[in-house]
C-alpha cells in the first residue's frame, strides 16, 4: 500500500512539475508605461499636482468583437488592468488576445489590439498595439496613442502623454 501511495504521489508531483515548466516557457509582455503630464510638465498622477488625475477614475476598455468591453475582475480573474507604479507612472496591461492577426512570418504572427482609456465622460483616449505572437511568447512591438506612433520595441521606454 505504501508503495502505491508513493507512486501516486510521485506521479502527481511530476505532473505538476511539467505544468510549471510549460507555464514558465511562455513570455507574456503586454504592459505599457505612461507618464501623464500637464502643459507645465508636472505629473498628473501625483496628487500634489493641481488638477491631478485619480487613477480610480480611469477605466480601461478592450475592443472585443468591435465592441468596447470594460476590463473587470470576473470569477476572480483579472482580464487586465491599470496600476499606479511607485514612481507615479500609469501601467496599462493591454489585451493579450491573439485573434486579430494582421500579418504572419514563419516565426510569429503580428496581432493588433485596441484599448481605450476613459478619463471622464468626455475624455477617452485610444491605444492601438501591435504584438508579435508565437507559441512561446506574446511581445508588444509597437504602440499608437490616439493614432500617433509613440513606442517601438527597439527604442522602448516610458511613453509621455500631455493631458490638459
Amino acid at each position: 500500500m505504501k508503495a502505491i501511495l508513493m507512486i501516486l504521489a510521485f506521479t502527481a508531483l511530476a505532473a505538476c512539475s511539467q505544468d510549471d515548466e510549460d507555464m514558465n516557457g511562455f513570455n507574456l509582455e503586454n504592459q505599457i508605461y505612461f507618464s501623464l503630464k500637464n502643459s507645465d510638465g508636472q505629473n498628473l498622477l501625483d496628487t500634489e499636482t493641481e488638477n491631478s488625475i485619480n487613477i480610480n477614475d480611469i477605466q480601461l476598455y478592450y475592443l472585443i468583437d468591435d465592441e468596447p468591453v470594460e476590463v473587470t475582475i470576473e470569477n476572480g480573474y483579472n482580464m487586465g488592468s491599470i496600476e499606479l507604479t511607485s514612481d507615479k507612472l500609469l501601467k496599462v496591461f493591454t489585451n493579450p488576445s491573439s485573434s486579430n492577426i494582421i500579418d504572419e512570418t514563419s516565426e510569429y504572427e503580428v496581432v493588433e489590439n485596441i484599448a481605450y482609456l476613459k478619463f471622464s465622460e468626455t475624455d477617452t483616449d485610444t491605444i492601438k498595439t501591435h504584438s508579435k505572437s508565437s507559441q512561446n511568447y506574446f511581445l508588444l512591438s509597437e504602440v499608437w496613442y490616439n493614432d500617433e506612433l509613440v513606442w517601438e520595441r527597439e527604442t522602448g521606454g516610458v511613453i509621455e502623454i500631455m493631458k490638459e
